[in-house]
């Protein structure tokens, strides 16, 4: 599905003190209420359906969840009906956001953990991180302001580029910096596995080769070649222009 980047901010990381009182998510609020603030930032209209698919669960217990997430005063149904977080929900979705994407980035550039591992390693580490080992987590990773995938850690001032464009607008001989990966590819392994490999990270300078008449894109990233459809290639922004590694060699 594609995604619309929204906003610009500076890549720095600052101090940032939660506005809430985290409390154990017995209960799985934090992983609704994390997707939740997700699809939003990605653009997706939310609706029970679509939040469904995402979480890989009934559209009965989606149900059943928002509606106890609606008497907890963490969400709220629109007009269009439509999920909206409200302040509050807001306040929990993004602390949780925080420590996840936090945590994605600390497996990474401190424990060397595999790239296409830290996203399902980070839902089991996330929920331990008290405010006190954020604080220390923070000061080790510096002015890390994003997720490994390209995603802002919200606190950190950082915002999505509003200058991205999704990989399946562009065409043969074009390249491009891949700059972010939406959370909707985040959740699948296997492909984030084959991102890895064939070095498809954010940072990376991608090729267009090659576009059949089904949309499937050939890709090369230093020699490596690849092949993804546009339901993937549309959850993949990037940023056109001479990329790091193009100048260095003028």
């Amino acid at each position: 599905m594609s995604t619309v980047p929204v906003g610009r901010g500076s890549p720095r990381a600052r101090p940032y003190t939660p506005s809430v009182t985290r409390a154990p998510d017995t209960h799985g609020t934090d992983h609704y209420l994390e997707a939740v603030y997700e699809m939003h930032e990605e653009g997706i209209e939310v609706v029970q359906a679509r939040l469904a698919e995402r979480l890989g669960v009934s559209r009965a217990a989606v149900s059943e969840k928002v509606a106890g997430l609606v008497s907890m005063k963490l969400v709220e149904i629109d007009d269009e009906r439509q999920i909206v977080l409200t302040s509050h929900g807001s306040s929990v979705a993004e602390d949780a956001v925080r420590r996840h994407r936090m945590a994605e980035r600390f497996l990474i550039d401190v424990l060397k953990l595999p790239w296409h591992k830290a996203h399902e390693e980070a839902e089991r580490f996330q929920d331990a991180i008290s405010g006190e080992i954020e604080e220390r987590i923070m000061a080790i990773l510096g002015e890390a302001a994003t997720c490994p995938h390209g995603n802002p850690i919200p606190g950190t001032g950082a915002t999505i580029p509003a200058d991205l464009v999704s990989l399946d607008t562009m065409n043969a001989g074009e390249e491009a910096d891949l700059i972010r990966l939406t959370e909707d590819v985040e959740l699948h392994t296997d492909v984030l596995r084959y991102f890895e490999e064939h070095g498809l990270m954010p940072g990376n300078r991608v090729r267009v080769v090659e576009v059949s008449p089904d949309g499937t894109m050939t890709l090369e990233v230093d020699g490596l070649k690849s092949s993804l459809g546009r339901e993937i290639a549309d959850n993949m922004w990037m940023r056109r222009g001479r990329g790091r590694r193009a100048q260095a060699r003028r």
